[in-house]
This record gives structure tokens, C-alpha cells and sequence, in this order.
């Protein structure tokens, strides 16, 4: 995959998302989204312009399905469904109107944090795939450095406090439902991986041993 072809995936989904969003909304002048969308297309350009585009290759066609092949589309789902849930509780049918501009701002500031972190996550993982394979025809091996030296999987910490952070973010109560359901659905797959890389994955074994906690440093 050549560079350009990254930045056009960037354009096809910052147009979905902004899609998503805005016709959930009904209208396109609510502010938080607006800055949500903001914020999603900035990070995600520097990601298209300093990731390496063969990550994005795989992300996209991986070389088979591997093991919980289903989890990568579920968290898709509910990104897309806490967006479209807060968005229509914003614009349509206020169904929640407990959180704050200051909170929701505050929230923002997280989620620009933690897609900087998933970034930063992909950029020194070329191996960062959509499915939990090993990937031999790829060279595949243990990271150890940048986020990796503090956890395991620094890019499913982010993505895991990053869905409900959208929710608060574009001020709706009712999209932590999904929110939640999606964050479950990728601390399951961060399990699965874990297990499946220290049986499967030479060198995995010593790094557990070097780095012991996978998403959470102290607790787990």
C-alpha cells in the first residue's frame, strides 16, 4: 500500500464518520460534534502520514482470519453505534441532558489522548493487526519499546477508555450503553491475544516477564 492509498482510506472514513454523525444528528451545527469530527480528522491524518502504510495494508486485508476473526468488526459496530447514538440524542431527541460543556470538553481532551496514544501505538507496531494472527509471512516479533515498555497492549487501553470517552464527549448519557458494550467486547479480545501471543509468538513469554501488565500498570 503506497502512502496515497492511506490517505484516501483516511478520506473515505473521516467521511463516513462525519456521515454517520451528522445524519444522526439531522443537523451539522452542533458544536461538540463538529469538534469530535475535528478532532477524529486531524489525528488521523498524522496517523495516515506517519504509520506504515503496509500496517494499513494489513489492517485491512489481513493474511487470514485468525483467531476471534468477528471481535475487530464488533468493535467497528460499536464505535460507529456510540457515535450515532450520541449524535441523535445531541440533535434529535435529547433523550440525556446531564452532562456539562465542561465535562464534555474535558472528555474531548481524553479522546484526543488516547487516538494520540493508539497512533503512536501503530506507528512503532507494524504488527498491530485487525485479527489476532501470527503473522510468520510478515517477520512478526515482540515490540519492546515506545507505550510497549509500560504495558502489553497500550493501543486496546486506549481504544478500551476511548469509546465511553466519545459518548461523554458528544454529551450523551444513553451512548455509554454502547460505548461500555464495546469496550467489553475489546478487553475480551485483549485476553484472547494475550493468551494466544505467549503460546503461539517466540520471545512473547520473556516480555511478559519483562512487562507484566496488559492494559492497566499496577492493577492488570
Amino acid at each position: 500500500m503506497t502512502r496515497m492509498k492511506s490517505i484516501f482510506r483516511w478520506f473515505l472514513a473521516n467521511t463516513t464518520l462525519a456521515t454517520v454523525a451528522f445524519l444522526s444528528a439531522g443537523r451539522t451545527n452542533l458544536p461538540m460534534v463538529r469538534a469530535y469530527i475535528a478532532t477524529f480528522s486531524v489525528i488521523t491524518l498524522i496517523a495516515a502520514l506517519i504509520v506504515d502504510p503496509q500496517l494499513f495494508e494489513e489492517r485491512s486485508n489481513p493474511g487470514d482470519i485468525g483467531l476471534d476473526p468477528f471481535s475487530g468488526t464488533g468493535i467497528t459496530i460499536f464505535f460507529l453505534s456510540t457515535v450515532a447514538v450520541a449524535a441523535m440524542d445531541a440533535g434529535r431527541f435529547h433523550w440525556t441532558q446531564v452532562i456539562t460543556y465542561q465535562t464534555q470538553a474535558t472528555a474531548l481532551a481524553f479522546v484526543a489522548f488516547f487516538m494520540c496514544l493508539q497512533v503512536w501505538t501503530m506507528a512503532v507496531n507494524p504488527f498491530f493487526s485487525s485479527v489476532i494472527r501470527l503473522q510468520t509471512d510478515r517477520g512478526h516479533q515482540p515490540i519492546t519499546r515506545g507505550p510497549y515498555r509500560l504495558i502489553r497492549h497500550p493501543g486496546y487501553f486506549a481504544m478500551l477508555f476511548n469509546m465511553p470517552a466519545i459518548a461523554v464527549a458528544l454529551g450523551s448519557a444513553i451512548a455509554l450503553v454502547p460505548a461500555v458494550i464495546g469496550s467489553l467486547v475489546i478487553l475480551r479480545r485483549t485476553i484472547h491475544e494475550d493468551r494466544f501471543l505467549r503460546n503461539e509468538l517466540a520471545g512473547y513469554a520473556g516480555y511478559m516477564l519483562m512487562v507484566r501488565y496488559r492494559l492497566i500498570p499496577g492493577l492488570w
